[in-house]
């Protein structure tokens, strides 16, 4: 299982892209099909993906590979 260590408790996408290696475009998409949580605060554009999100996503890959998937 891979674990990340990042000390906010929210990312925006921008961020989220950085530190996983993906686009903000490939980002979008994960949020947009249900494979990494995110919300939109109320009178808010900007996406905010919750640090524990993201390590599901990571868990979730992990285990997908793991089974040959």
């Amino acid at each position: 299982m891979q674990t990340i260590n990042i000390p906010k408790s929210v990312l925006y996408v921008s961020e989220v892209a950085s530190i996983l290696g993906y686009s903000s475009h490939f980002v979008y998409n994960l949020i947009h099909t249900g494979q990494l949580k995110a919300y939109k605060n109320v009178g808010c554009k900007s996406w905010r993906i919750p640090v524990d999100s993201i390590q599901d996503y990571l868990n979730t890959q992990t285990q997908s590979k793991a089974q040959g998937n």
